[in-house]
């Protein structure tokens, strides 16, 4: 006997690059902190490893942790905690005390102003806040370094909410991103408005 195996429901439009919040929220920091920050294109959307030591100076941006709560909503809206951090990482020769501090903490500055000065990430409904955490300095110990070389991790909370609610909302952001990325061109246009509420 032949047994009748229903048919499976579609649900995902499958496709190389999904609209995960994640992405767009990477993307938003990187071209904010781009714009904003003394260090121009050099920041990556990348985890710590490798830095070589001639692409210095750099900004890393990367995902550490995410925490997800439904609050008991039915359907499930999630509000998730997304954990990232930026990091900046330089090497410097010099004869003044603190001189690469002074240079990570006025990147640091950069940083915090940009991040805190827009809390919604581009993105109001979908992203509630931007929490600066803490800040860690790191002295990286390297053999036959000639120069000092020092990180600054700077950790953030970024709370979103994901559900059925955010799934258009979503869509407009990556079609922003994508024409701010530069897709049409070295010269596409970043003059679009994504709401105006």
């Amino acid at each position: 006997m032949t047994e009748i195996i229903p048919s499976v429901p579609v649900y995902i439009a499958v496709q190389d690059t999904q609209p995960h919040p994640r992405i767009a929220i990477r993307r938003w920091v990187k071209q904010l902190l781009k714009v904003n920050t003394d260090m121009g294109g050099r920041w990556y959307m990348t985890r710590p490893d490798p830095v070589w030591l001639e692409e210095l100076p750099v900004g890393l941006i990367y995902l550490t942790d995410e925490t997800a709560d439904h609050q008991n909503t039915n359907p499930r809206n999630y509000l998730r905690s997304c954990s990232i951090v930026t990091e900046i990482i330089h090497r410097m020769d010099s004869e003044r005390e603190n001189a690469l501090d002074d240079w990570l903490d006025s990147r640091a500055y950069e940083v915090e102003c940009a991040m805190l000065a827009d809390r919604f990430l581009g993105q109001k409904g979908i992203i509630e806040d931007v929490i600066l955490l803490r800040t860690q300095p790191v002295r990286i110990e390297i053999e036959g370094a000639d120069s000092d070389i020092s990180s600054l991790r700077i950790f953030w909370e970024i709370k979103y909410r994901t559900g059925f609610s955010t799934n258009e909302k979503l869509d407009e952001f990556f079609s922003f991103l994508n024409k701010i990325e530069g897709t049409q061109g070295e010269d596409g246009s970043d003059d679009v408005t994504i709401r105006t509420e």
